[in-house]
């Protein structure tokens, strides 16, 4: 790999994070005017509507599935996307949204320890000092210093909640997502994490609401059709393309640095153009976040297990 093939991908991936957090333009204000059920239902639909063709190329796949894989399906669809992005949003209702987004650093945490769980991995001891430390931000970076049992603390704690959940989707549903990806093609998959999403959101929608609105939201003159759009086409699937096309260029420590672009890009709106701005803790906080995430998620916290069993010969 060349140097211009490097920089092209560091290109793309910082395209990536900047259009990830352009959805704060539109996402703010979309939970404003529509109930979060009916918004998630329809970034579910219109992703479903771009990615038909394909499941219906692989329809064949279908008959593979076996018990299990329905089970993984409903957890990546139900779960990862639609309770995922719900909670997500759900939680802008009680905080900065900046903040949600800096609490998403998190996953990789929820990720690990289920891999842990399910794949038996062992780690090392400075492991669990680093994810103790990161759990720790994670407080300051949701509550700076304040009072958790002032009233403050039931409209943060319940925006906190909302992000974790999220978190706990998300980062599950990477698992569940490469469980499935070992038999079945990543598009298909991915089609599939959102015709599940979409079934999910509709009972959701239907059973909240009177109806789905489809005449307002669907007018291409509305206030809301070019919105939504939005936010499903371009920092969902054109940003996630970006994102797997450049990290074939790209070394994993510098993706892990770019990353940094997204909370960062996201608290500059929220500071800037909603005047939301994070206080001095807040932003410490946060460097502790990023630093013992990048510890945690490096490659040397694994214990290898022919290092045990080198040992336990030895012994």
């Amino acid at each position: 790999m060349n140097t211009a093939q490097a920089l092209w991908g560091a290109l793309l991936m910082a395209g990536c994070h900047l259009l990830r957090s352009s959805d704060l333009f539109f996402r703010v204000g979309a939970i404003k005017a529509l109930p979060v059920s009916l918004l998630i239902f329809w970034e579910h639909f219109f992703n479903l509507v771009v990615l038909a063709p394909a499941l219906w190329h692989q329809r064949r796949a279908y008959a593979r599935l076996t018990g299990r894989d329905f089970g993984l399906f409903l957890l990546v669809g139900w779960g990862a996307s639609a309770m995922g992005i719900l909670c997500f949003t759900q939680a802008f209702h009680y905080m900065n949204p900046a903040l949600v987004i800096l609490l998403q650093k998190l996953q990789p945490l929820v990720t690990i320890s289920l891999g842990a769980i399910l794949l038996r991995e062992r780690f090392r001891p400075a492991f669990y000092g680093w994810a103790g430390l990161a759990v720790t931000a994670s407080y300051f970076v949701s509550f700076s210093l304040t009072n958790p049992f002032s009233g403050e603390w039931a409209r943060l704690g319940t925006g906190t909640l909302f992000a974790l959940a999220a978190v706990f989707f998300w980062g599950s549903g990477t698992v569940w997502g490469k469980l499935l990806l070992g038999t079945y093609d990543k598009v298909f998959v991915l089609g599939n994490r959102f015709l599940f999403g979409t079934v999910f959101t509709f009972g959701l929608a239907l059973a909240l609401n009177s109806g789905l609105q489809a005449a307002v939201i669907l007018d291409p003159s509305g206030p809301y059709f070019a919105s939504i759009l939005y936010m499903a086409w371009v920092p969902g699937l054109v940003a996630t393309g970006l994102f797997y096309f450049g990290l074939v260029y790209v070394a994993a420590s510098v993706a892990s640095i770019l990353e940094l672009i997204f909370p960062l890009a996201s608290v500059l709106i929220m500071w800037g153009y909603y005047g939301q701005p994070l206080d001095s803790i807040q932003i410490g906080a946060a460097i502790v976040l990023f630093i013992s995430m990048g510890r945690i998620t490096a490659a040397d916290m694994r214990l290898l297990e022919d290092q045990g069993s080198r040992s336990a010969s030895r012994g």
